[in-house]
C-alpha cells in the first residue's frame, strides 16, 4: 500500500460476494452466502471506516480507492470514512460515534482496537458467507488467528513489502555497483562500509534502517514476551545477534550517530540524499517522495533462508456495528483477489493473499514502477510471526531503546538487553496491578 513509508501500508474496500470474488458459489442464482440475490432491493445503510494508521486522510483517498467501488457494488450502501484527525478510537466511542469496519496494521491494533475492546469473532460469518480463508497469505493468517486468541477477528488485507531502496547517483558518485537481490546481510555490510564516507565536508551513509520495523519483523521469528507465561526473552543468544547485525550498521566509521540522525533516517534519504541505501521496513514510498531521486529498488536480505515477518493490515469487524452482516460482506470482498489484483496493478496496494499472480501483475498499470525492478516488492519466502501478545510491540520499542544505549551511551549489548529485558517486565507487572 502506497503511502509514506507506510505499509505498503493499507487498503482497498468492495461488492457483495461473487463467484469471481473468491467465495464459492453453488447457486448462480445467489450471492456466496446463500443469501437473496443482490438485485433484490435492500434498505439504504451507511457503512462508516477507520484507519487506526493516518494513510486514509488525504482528501479524497478513500472516496478514490474504496468509496466509489463499494457504491457501485452495494447500492445500498454509502460508506463514510472517519479521519483520524477527528480523533483516536477512545474519543469516538466517548462521542458515540458509529464505526463498522476498522483498519488496523499488526503493530498498532493492541493498543486502539484490543485496548477498547472492539474485536469481534467473524468466524460465523465466515462460514456463513463461505469465505475461502485458504485465498490468504498463510503467515499473516497465523498471526491475526495468534492474536485472536485462537477465534477470528479480522481478514488479513495489505501487507508492507520489505525492500532496499538505493541512491543510484550515489553509487555512481562512488563507483560502487548497484546492489542486486539476494543480497547476504554481510555483502550488504560491505557495501555500506564502501558508501560511508566524507566527500567535500559532506558525510555520506551506507545504509539506513528502521530500527523498530527491523524488531517487528525479525527473520529469526524470536518470541520476546511468552503470551502464555509472559515470561520476557531478550538477554539470549538470538536476540544478541539480531542486535549485532543491525547495530554494526550505525558502527562502521565515519557513521557517527547520534540522536538527531537516528530520528531522521528518511530525511538522509530522500531531502538530504546522503543515504545511499534505505528501508523503512515498513511498506513503500510514494511519488511525491522518490520524485527527487534517481532509484530502484532490491529485495531485503534474507536471515537462515528467510525474508521478514508479516506486517500486515487487517480489516476488523467493530463489536458494536449495527449492520455487521453488510459490513462483513464488504470485508470479505475487499480481500478478495477479484478487487485486489486491480489494486496491486496500480501499485497501490501490496495484496496479503496467496497467490502467485500477484507478483506478476504487481505495478503493471503504474507509471512510477516502469522500468524498475518490481519482482522484489511482493513478500517471498516471509519469516513465520514471532508469538503475539500485547506485549510484542513494547518488547521491539524497548529493543530500539536498546540499540539507542549501544550507539548513543556506549553500553555493551549485554547491558543494554538487560536493560530493555527489565523495562518489559516492569510494563508487565505495571499491567497486573491495573
Amino acid at each position: 500500500m502506497l503511502k509514506p513509508s507506510i505499509a505498503l501500508g493499507t487498503a482497498g474496500l468492495l461488492l457483495v460476494l461473487t463467484a469471481c470474488s473468491g467465495s464459492g458459489t453453488p447457486d448462480a442464482s445467489k450471492e456466496a452466502g446463500g443469501t437473496p440475490a443482490q438485485h433484490e432491493k435492500k434498505e439504504p445503510i451507511t457503512l462508516y471506516f477507520y484507519n487506526v494508521g493516518d494513510n486514509f486522510n488525504p482528501e479524497g483517498y478513500f472516496e478514490e480507492k474504496f468509496g466509489k467501488t463499494i457504491k457501485e457494488k452495494f447500492p445500498h450502501i454509502t460508506p463514510v470514512l472517519i479521519p483520524t484527525t477527528t480523533g483516536a478510537l477512545d474519543k469516538q466511542i466517548a462521542t458515540n460515534q458509529s464505526i463498522d469496519v476498522i483498519f488496523g496494521s499488526v503493530g498498532l491494533v493492541y493498543n486502539s482496537i484490543f485496548l477498547n475492546e472492539m474485536q469481534y469473532d467473524i468466524e460465523p460469518l465466515v462460514k456463513k458467507y463461505r469465505t475461502d480463508l485458504s485465498r490468504f497469505e498463510p503467515q499473516a493468517l497465523e498471526m491475526i488467528r495468534q492474536m485472536s486468541g485462537g477465534k477470528l477477528y479480522a481478514l488479513p488485507f495489505d501487507t508492507a513489502a520489505s525492500v532496499i531502496y538505493y541512491n543510484k547517483n550515489l553509487f555512481d558518485k562512488f563507483g560502487v555497483p548497484y546492489p542486486k537481490d539476494g543480497m547476504t546481510w554481510d555483502e550488504l555490510y560491505n557495501m555500506s562500509v564502501k558508501l560511508t564516507r566524507n566527500e567535500g565536508g559532506v558525510q555520506y551513509y551506507g545504509f539506513t534502517i528502521s530500527p523498530n520495523h527491523y524488531f517487528l519483523r525479525n527473520q529469526m521469528s524470536l518470541n520476546f514476551v511468552d503470551p502464555q507465561t509472559l515470561q520476557v526473552s531478550l538477554t539470549n543468544d538470538n536476540v544478541k545477534s539480531l542486535m549485532d547485525n543491525i547495530a554494526r550498521f550505525y558502527q562502521i566509521p565515519g557513521f557517527n550517530p547520534d540522536k538527531a540522525k537516528m530520528d531522521s533516517l528518511t530525511k538522509m534519504f530522500f531531502k538530504d540524499q546522503v543515504s545511499a541505501m534505505w528501508t523503512p521496513v515498513a511498506g513503500l514510498h510514494v511519488e511525491d517522495a522518490l520524485a527527487p531521486l534517481n532509484w530502484d529498488i532490491v529485495s531485503y536480505p534474507k536471515m537462515n533462508g528467510f525474508g521478514p515477518q508479516p506486517y500486515p493490515v487487517f480489516m476488523f469487524l467493530n463489536v458494536a456495528s449495527k449492520y455487521k452482516d453488510d459490513a462483513y460482506q464488504v470485508m470479505d470482498f475487499l480481500s478478495s483477489e477479484t478487487f485486489l489484483t486491480e489494486k496491486a496493478k496500480a501499485a497501490t496496494f501490496i495484496p496479503s493473499l496467496n497467490s502467485a499472480n500477484i507478483s506478476k501483475v504487481f505495478g503493471q498499470d503504474a507509471p512510477l514502477y516502469k522500468g524498475r525492478n518490481v519482482a522484489a516488492i511482493p513478500l517471498k519466502d516471509m519469516a513465520k510471526p514471532s508469538p503475539q501478545s500485547k506485549y510484542y510491540s513494547a518488547a521491539t520499542a524497548q529493543l530500539t531503546n536498546a540499540l539507542r544505549g549501544i550507539l548513543y551511551e556506549s553500553k555493551d549489548v549485554n547491558t543494554a538487553l538487560r536493560d530493555a529485558e527489565e523495562a518489559v517486565k516492569k510494563t508487565i507487572e505495571a499491567d497486573k496491578k491495573k
